[in-house]
């Protein structure tokens, strides 16, 4: 009997845990798609296709895309939760919902694009001073 009950128990235990789990997943992908961070994603995967001079259409290429991004927020979770209780999530997901979140939110993928142009074109001038130095 104390078996059965122990090994209910650990069941019991092991499904609260994972639906947790799926709670607090669910919950940052909301708040990742409520910061803009999934058109950010979709920016980076199109940029990257045309420099390999893949369609953004190709059926492979959007299939690898859904993989990396799930692959990603499995990587997210456990650092997220480091940082910010599930209650915290949602209160910054009520934010993002708010008048300047929502530019927030907006701009975030527009200025990541444009911030990846400035940056790889500093970087340049950087190996080039660099450069001189060493010359």
């Amino acid at each position: 009997m104390k078996k059965i009950l122990l090994s209910a128990l650990f069941i019991f235990s092991f499904s609260i845990g994972l639906s947790q789990e799926d709670s607090y997943k669910k919950n940052l992908i909301e708040y990742m798609k409520s910061q803009g961070q999934f058109e950010t994603f979709s920016s980076t995967f199109n940029q990257m296709a045309g420099m390999f001079g893949i369609s953004k259409s190709d059926e492979k290429f959007e299939k690898l895309q859904k993989e990396m991004i799930d692959d990603l927020i499995e990587l997210m979770v456990p650092i997220y939760k480091k940082h910010f209780s599930e209650e915290e999530l949602k209160q910054a997901i009520e934010l993002y919902k708010t008048p300047i979140g929502l530019k927030i939110a907006e701009k975030n993928p527009v200025i990541a694009k444009e911030s990846m142009q400035a940056s790889m074109q500093w970087g340049m001038e950087f190996g080039n001073k660099i450069q001189e130095i060493l010359n």
